[in-house]
């Protein structure tokens, strides 16, 4: 093969897709099967997968990546690579600049699982709008009373706050008018005339929480959104308010979300992610009586998973063949 293309990391069962789109082209190299960075706990096993990586790394001239973390120094690492695909939307775990800086074009799947995470967040809203983690311990617990979960209001006198109304946002946003809730979105880049058409009412952030009756959260992790929902957003938000989170975890500030449910500052939580994943046993967010929680699982479908597998490979190929990258977010042509 003339080419080397390393798989920094996956949950997949094996790299048949990666292998049936680039097999003609190049050799596909796993350097790990675990999602992120290795999970071992000795110095001298970290220290000589680290090395292993950097070899890995020089020699490829493409890179597909699910979570590992690609700083400046691992991309450094690189030789003559010449795209960095990543499997899924976000690319909070690439430095991007400096990709960047070295001509790197840094790619992602942004429209892969649309369908699967807004329907993922409507789940969660409609769960706990309806109080079914509440109703579902109760039967457990051998109970039938309806006043454990109440009070329940009619979704349709409802207000969904949308914060983020990118693509994703917006599928919720209709999903949610569908069902007759009305909707209001936060996103610092755009305007009332973007939303015309849209059954969203773009207001400002701290607008959406003084009116939400709950609350997803569809925004990117950035310096400017990390820790956005803090103890003085929970503050604004109503007592008997929700809070969905299927973005990124770091969004949310973990503790002042446990604090705010602590003190029936906010009625409850669905989570599909957490600032630190999976979260540790100790996390009182895991198993807290307020919170539904899933496993990171917003994005996933079968027809997905494919979809994203399939795509950032064709992206490598169509790079490794002279043809150009798409999805490109770092300015690289």
């Amino acid at each position: 093969m003339s080419h080397t293309v390393v798989v920094t990391d996956h949950d997949f069962a094996d790299l048949s897709v990666e292998r049936s789109v680039l097999g003609d082209v190049a050799e596909v190299v796993e350097l790990s099967d675990e999602v992120g960075e290795s999970s071992g706990t000795a110095a001298d096993a970290r220290a000589a997968d680290a090395r292993a990586a950097e070899d890995h790394l020089a020699a490829a001239d493409a890179v597909l990546n699910l979570r590992y973390d690609l700083d400046a120094d691992a991309i450094a690492a690189m030789g003559d690579v010449q795209v960095i695909a990543r499997y899924g939307i976000g690319v909070d775990n690439v430095d991007v600049d400096a990709a960047a800086a070295r001509d790197v074009p840094v790619t992602n799947v942004p429209e892969y699982c649309l369908e699967e995470v807004a329907t993922h967040a409507l789940t969660l809203l409609l769960s706990l709008a309806r109080s079914v983690p509440r109703y579902d311990r109760s039967v457990a617990a051998g109970e039938w009373d309806r006043a454990v979960g109440a009070p329940v209001h009619r979704f349709s006198t409802q207000t969904v706050g949308v914060v983020g109304y990118g693509a994703i946002g917006r599928e919720v946003g209709a999903r949610v008018a569908a069902l007759g809730a009305d909707v209001v979105a936060s996103d610092p880049f755009l305007s009332e005339a973007t939303l015309a058409d849209d059954p969203a009412e773009l207001v400002g952030f701290g607008t959406l929480l003084d009116r939400a009756d709950l609350v997803t959260v569809h925004s990117p992790l950035t310096d400017d959104t990390r820790g956005m929902f803090d103890a003085d957003a929970f503050d604004r938000m109503k007592p008997s308010a929700y809070l969905v989170n299927v973005a990124r975890g770091p969004i949310v500030d973990g503790d002042a979300l446990r604090e705010a449910l602590d003190a029936g500052a906010i009625a409850g939580a669905g989570l599909d992610v957490f600032p630190d994943e999976p979260p540790t046993g100790d996390d009182p967010l895991r198993d807290h009586e307020r919170v539904v929680a899933t496993p990171h699982v917003a994005w996933y479908s079968e027809e997905a998973n494919e979809d994203r597998r399939r795509t950032a490979a064709r992206i490598v190929e169509s790079v490794l063949t002279g043809g150009d990258p798409w999805n490109v977010v770092n300015g690289v042509e």
